[in-house]
């Protein structure tokens, strides 16, 4: 994903909406996906933000999503049970990318092939395809840094302590980092460190 200084919106063009499933045994990689977009200088969003004030959780769901220049979608948990709101906020993206609203739609997953099977609609778009943390910070430089000279090896070890620091911030938010002020928390804990490392000028 490119930024294009010109845009009327730079913000908009920075912010990544994340689809992806909010349980204990999803935290290392949340973390891992918040702290490598903050680090490639991106602004991560999500439904944690998005609070119920008799406007429709779903209208501002979708205002979220519209206010966003591309969003990653982590479908390697739609199987058993099935999970119904990570595809549905797909179709609202691909609905927006479809429409011209300059919407980059990134799917990922955990094995390959499964989208095919899942999902043919959304055939003819490979999704990215990773395994543990390491794979999944590699999956999103692919989707999102346009720079050859990343240092992919120090970024990796950054993150990792990045995510590392993540594990003190949900043991103050109840052991959880899918909480309104703990992502809000995270994501300054991030950016912080990521212009100490040199990643935000």
């Amino acid at each position: 994903m490119q930024i294009n200084p010109f845009d009327a919106d730079p913000e908009r063009q920075r912010a990544v909406f994340l689809n992806v499933p909010y349980d204990n045994a999803y935290q290392a990689y949340f973390a891992t996906l918040v702290c490598t977009l903050v680090c490639l200088g991106l602004v991560p969003r999500c439904v944690l933000e998005v609070r119920e004030v008799g406007q429709g959780r779903l209208n501002r769901i979708f205002d979220l999503l519209r206010n966003c220049g591309a969003s990653i979608h982590d479908l390697s948990r739609v199987g058993s049970p099935p999970r119904f709101n990570m595809p549905f906020e797909l179709g609202i993206a691909c609905a927006l990318a479809m429409r011209g609203d300059r919407h980059e739609v990134v799917v990922i997953d955990r094995r390959p092939h499964r989208l095919g099977r899942l999902l043919n609609d959304h055939k003819g778009r490979d999704p990215e395809i990773y395994a543990g943390c390491t794979g999944l910070i590699d999956a999103v430089v692919d989707a999102f840094e346009s720079d050859p000279r990343i240092d992919l090896d120090r970024l990796r070890q950054d993150v990792g302590g990045l995510r590392r620091a993540a594990n003190a911030l949900a043991d103050l938010g109840g052991g959880t980092l899918f909480k309104r002020a703990t992502f809000r928390a995270l994501i300054e804990m991030a950016t912080e460190k990521a212009e100490k490392l040199g990643y935000i000028r």
